[in-house]
């Protein structure tokens, strides 16, 4: 190794040595890591407390939280599928990814979200959760950085309560939040390993949660945190170093297809390919004069998104001390960041991709990555306040209130009807910041850190109190709207409630509604229930969330992608389902109860439910219809049959289907169950033509005189990318067995052509 080498290992032990090294400093690191965690939780629950759904809006409230009861009861009945034909759109779980059901902590999760009647309770549990164990994280990748305890300590707390983080994240998109959380323990883990301190098991299991998150953000973080990491290590001249963490990420790296080949495989049938494009329409697109802003608690950033050119939460908010503070921070120094080449890649690439056009292929939003590019700040501020601050000039003095000023000015001159919220939060970051440097000045940093720790929680009531939760009633003309619709985060959560307005519900539910009219009463009582919320009051439910849908079933319907439908959906589904099959659609479907909204098609639900049909239930939102003799059970089912086709279904599985055919001549099968590539028939065991059929059904072709029908359903890419993974996860175990035991011989022959130590 070269001097420059042995330097730079010099510098990078001085700064591994703050990380817990000899032993008794451990115990520190653990306390204080737990300590951050516990406070983290303590804020997240003030924003419970004065929201009350504050982690119940927007994905979380009709696909995450609905969809993980879901899933945990069917994993405490012994039941666990990747494809799941009942939830039609959005039962293809394997291709959907974001769902994560490969990952173990969101299989526990699902779990324990099932025995909760309250979902919005069950995920603030998981949010406060995710919040928690993203806290310890950011304090070890403070930590092996070289910033002190108490530093450490401080961002450990701010990060998982900054705008994206806790108002988007935590509050409505939880795979996001999930992947964040695991990209910064790996982070942490890979730089260890990178410097020969941690087994390479470890940054492979954080690895392999990052992946199985299903957000595409996190396999993209631990691209850039390997480059990083093996910058630093090509500067170091360490090829050994650099090769065992090119096969760490290459073992990460091969978990990628079991989570994402399904999605792919699936694409041609979706409307996902459509979002692969570049292109700018500015919606969550941040600028500068945003990022500049991120120690005003009150500012609301001027990003286009679903309310309209102003966000209504301090999104891109930081942390209230990191600005004002920055003129105090000693800059220059013989000692230079342990790792500083590495976080200058990471934070250049996150500057560049945060300012970047709303479409880069499949990554949408660059609004998405604020987080990731904070963490790297906090990190570098964690580090330089470590060296103690500076010593007070008028200069510093007045660089700092000009900042404290530019920060309330900003957040006024966007919202200046908001002005007491901004004097407010004025105030309140004046006197943290006096406070702060006062304390730091004459007690230390970690004092100061307990002063901005204790700012912290006072500047987030001020946050949870002037930008209440989306699930608050909205205003209109200057007037609270009591009876928020859906959109507005409409506080339906309790199950049982839900359930209360299913209990007529047989078989296959078809609701016909569209979202305009729907109350929160309607809502709440269960009548009327869009996305997954819907698979939870009934598991027949044809309404689910999706996030790539089925282009020919969605079309027929009209349906989006949380099940809304247009008011011709009532005339399509009694209409023959094609030119070729001359049976409604309803009975292809093997719909077995209907549902319709009466605003949407009042005419059809004012007289007499068909021929066939039932009135099961009615009220002012809507009528549900049941069929006298109802259909399968489930869907997945056959349905319909050619003329000269009899069918006996000797079993049905989500999987796969076993159907005994009588056939006088070659003809035709339906099932009711979607069309997702990857399906397979026999006939007697020789290869039959599978095709999408009216609606996107699945349809086989089988042969004159017919026999046993096996259909089976195998997802693409699946199997393959299953057998990758586990030969990664085998060969990270092995390698990490053997550098251990090979690092372990290094030490002793180091020690004994060492020598004797000499007394001094």
């Amino acid at each position: 190794m070269t001097a420059s080498a042995d330097t730079t290992e010099a510098i990078e032990a001085t700064g591994d040595a703050a990380v817990g090294n000899p032993r008794p400093g451990r115990r520190w690191d653990v306390l204080l890591g737990i300590l951050a965690a516990v406070t983290v939780v303590g804020l997240v629950a003030l924003a419970q407390w004065r929201g009350t759904r504050f982690f119940y809006v927007g994905d979380m409230y009709e696909q995450f939280a609905p969809l993980w009861h879901v899933l945990g009861s069917q994993l405490r009945s012994g039941q666990w599928v990747a494809m799941d034909p009942a939830a039609w759109m959005g039962g293809n779980y394997a291709a959907e990814a974001l769902d994560g059901i490969w990952n173990p902590v969101n299989l526990a999760n699902f779990v324990l979200v099932s025995y909760f009647d309250n979902l919005s309770l069950a995920a603030f549990v998981v949010a406060a959760e995710m919040l928690a164990i993203l806290s310890i994280g950011v304090y070890l990748l403070a930590r092996t950085y070289g910033a002190h305890r108490g530093p450490s300590f401080l961002v450990a707390v701010a990060i998982p309560v900054s705008g994206l983080t806790l108002w988007y994240e935590a509050a409505g998109w939880p795979a996001g939040l999930a992947a964040f959380t695991w990209f910064v323990h790996f982070w942490w883990s890979a730089r260890r390993f990178a410097l020969g301190r941690a087994p390479m098991i470890v940054p492979f299991a954080f690895g392999f949660l990052a992946m199985t998150a299903g957000n595409p953000y996190a396999p993209l973080g631990l691209v850039v945190v390997l480059a990083a990491l093996g910058i630093e290590l090509i500067l170091r001249r360490d090829g050994r170093r650099l090769v065992l963490l090119t096969v760490m990420g290459a073992c990460v790296g091969a978990i990628a297809p079991m989570v994402f080949l399904p999605l792919l495989g699936a694409s041609e049938v979706t409307t996902r390919q459509s979002l692969a494009a570049i292109a700018n329409d500015t919606f969550l697109v941040p600028d500068l004069g945003d990022l500049a802003a991120g120690s005003s608690p009150t500012y609301l950033p001027s990003i286009s998104n679903w309310k309209g050119p102003l966000d209504s939460v301090p999104s891109t908010y930081l942390a209230w001390f990191v600005l004002p503070l920055l003129p105090w921070l000693r800059w220059s120094g013989r000692r230079r960041i342990p790792g500083g080449v590495g976080l200058l890649v990471v934070g250049s690439f996150y500057l560049i991709a945060t300012l970047a056009p709303s479409n880069l292929w499949l990554f949408r939003w660059p609004f998405r990555l604020v987080e990731y590019l904070y963490v790297v700040v906090a990190v570098v501020f964690a580090v330089l306040l470590s060296r103690g601050l500076a010593p007070m000039t008028r200069r510093r003095v007045g660089a700092t209130v000009a900042i404290v000023a530019f920060g309330a000015y900003s957040a006024w001159a966007v919202r200046p009807d908001l002005w007491l919220e901004h004097l407010v939060g004025l105030l309140v970051v004046g006197a943290g910041v006096a406070a702060a440097v006062t304390v730091g000045r004459r007690a230390g940093v970690a004092a100061l850190a307990v002063v901005a720790v204790v700012g912290t929680a006072a500047v987030s009531m001020v946050q949870f109190s002037a930008f209440p939760s989306v699930a608050q009633p909205i205003a209109v003309d200057d007037e609270p709207r009591p009876d928020p619709l859906p959109d507005g985060g409409s506080p339906v959560f309790s199950v049982a409630d839900m359930r209360r307005g299913a209990a007529e519900y047989r078989g296959v539910v078809l609701q016909l509604a569209d979202r305009l009219s729907v109350t929160t009463e309607d809502s709440r009582e269960g009548r009327l229930l869009f996305g997954n919320l819907a698979r939870v009051a009934d598991p027949g439910a044809v309404t689910s969330y999706t996030g790539m849908g089925f282009d020919s079933f969605a079309d027929e319907l009209c349906m989006d992608y949380r099940g809304a439908v247009c008011s011709g959906a009532v005339e399509r589904i009694f209409a023959p389902a094609s030119a070729a099959v001359d049976a409604p659609l309803v009975d292809v479907m093997g719909v077995s109860t209907l549902v319709v909204q009466r605003t949407l098609a009042p005419v059809e639900t004012a007289g007499p439910p068909p021929p066939g049909w039932r009135l099961a239930a009615a009220d002012p939102a809507r009528v549900v219809w049941v069929r006298d003799s109802p259909m399968a059970a489930s869907a997945g089912p056959v349905t319909w049959a050619s003329a000269g086709i009899d069918t006996e279904t000797r079993s049905s599985t989500p999987t796969s289907e076993t159907v005994v055919v009588t056939a006088d001549r070659a003809g035709t099968v339906l099932f009711s169950r979607l069309a997702w590539p990857g399906y397979s028939a026999t006939v007697d065991g020789r290869p039959v033509e599978v095709a999408e059929g009216p609606a996107g059904l699945l349809s086989v072709d089988v042969p004159a005189g017919g026999g046993q029908l096996d259909v089976v359903y195998s997802s693409p890419g699946l199997a393959p990318g299953r057998a990758v993974a586990v030969a990664a996860a085998v060969v990270a175990v092995l390698a990490s067995a053997a550098i251990s035991v090979l690092d372990r011989r290094r030490r002793r022959r180091s020690v004994v052509n060492a020598g004797p130590a000499r007394a001094d």
